[in-house]
């Protein structure tokens, strides 16, 4: 499997580009977003996701492993493709679709043109429990309620929204990932 390609850009195609390394142009295939900020002759590394199915080979680029990490989730998803999942990407940062499916709000994946009200609320449901069990699961080596301001930061809130989400918080709960399910209930009440 190819992980990660470094080289020059020979050319720009509508939803992909042309990486030259070593004599040898692969073809990556980008989200609008990234698209756009590529230019002729530069010099551009990705991370790699490929795609191989029985007739088709393809590779998708990503400028950081968050957002490849992000690109699999999607995709592991019932009902959602690589060129979707590109789409979705290029509506908004990692950070701000994470708090929009952590907030259980579908709204935004229901822009991206094949995605139904259906598979938006299936993606929803789906990564948002992946994305409370990762950040639980991540063993952040702070203590008590630290723990939780730091998974809601990582989700992409602000740490003034945090540390006041945490003050209402039932003291008596122990579990991270209840504690983070909780304090994402009270922010999503606001």
């Amino acid at each position: 499997m190819i992980a990660y390609l470094k080289g020059t850009v020979i050319k720009k195609l509508d939803k992909s580009i042309i990486l030259i390394i070593g004599g040898i142009g692969y073809e990556v295939f980008l989200s609008r977003q990234n698209l756009d900020n590529i230019k002729i002759d530069e010099e551009r590394d990705f991370f790699v996701h490929s795609y191989i199915k029985e007739d088709l080979f393809d590779l998708y680029g990503f400028p950081s492993w968050e957002e490849l990490n992000f690109f699999k989730k999607l995709i592991a998803v019932s009902g959602v493709g690589p060129k979707s999942a590109l789409n979705v990407l290029a509506l908004a940062t990692v950070d701000e679709l994470k708090r929009a499916i952590t907030s259980g709000d579908s709204s935004l994946l229901q822009q991206v043109s094949g995605i139904g009200k259906k598979t938006a609320e299936r993606l929803v449901v789906e990564l948002k429990e992946k994305f409370i069990r990762d950040l639980s699961e991540a063993g952040l080596k702070i203590d008590g309620n630290n723990q939780v301001i730091e998974a809601l930061v990582s989700l992409g809130y602000k740490q003034i929204e945090a540390q006041e989400t945490i003050k209402h918080l039932p003291v008596e709960e122990n579990d991270l990932a209840t504690k983070i399910k909780q304090a994402l209930q009270l922010i999503n009440k606001k």
